[in-house]
């Protein structure tokens, strides 16, 4: 099913709904829009909803943005849900400052995605197009 980009931003943003699970637990997040960043390394989400689920933080690490400089983040241990797909034992990076989930290579790298500027939609596909 196509999602429709984010448009808060200046230029508009591919985004997805994901869910957040506790390792063997029943706490989840309702969906939360992410936004696609192909850039990222890792997925970053807003510690507060990590906290809300009870999610395990399994080590400490830094995070170098592109600007440069490094900060000391947790990384925490979560199912991700998208598209009804369930992606167990994901490490994700806790965000102390940001309020919004950038979904990073460590889970773009596991979808076929459809990324369609033109109309401003991202899908997640089940198969490969027959003509790629």
């Amino acid at each position: 099913m196509p999602h429709a980009y984010d448009t808060s931003h200046p230029l508009a943003f591919p985004a997805l709904p994901v869910s957040l699970r506790q390792i063997d637990g029943d706490a989840t997040t309702m969906a939360l829009s992410a936004l696609v960043d192909s850039g990222a390394d890792v997925t970053i989400v807003p510690v507060g909803y990590l906290r809300a689920i009870g999610a395990e933080q399994i080590y400490g690490a830094y995070l170098r943005a592109h600007w440069g400089g490094r900060r000391a983040v947790a990384v925490f241990l979560v199912d991700l849900e998208i598209e009804n797909q369930i992606m167990p034992s994901i490490e994700v990076v806790g965000d102390e400052q940001g309020q919004e989930i950038l979904l990073g290579r460590n889970i773009l790298n596991k979808l076929i995605l459809l990324l369609d500027g033109p109309r401003q939609q991202a899908d997640v596909l089940s198969h490969r197009p027959a003509d790629v």
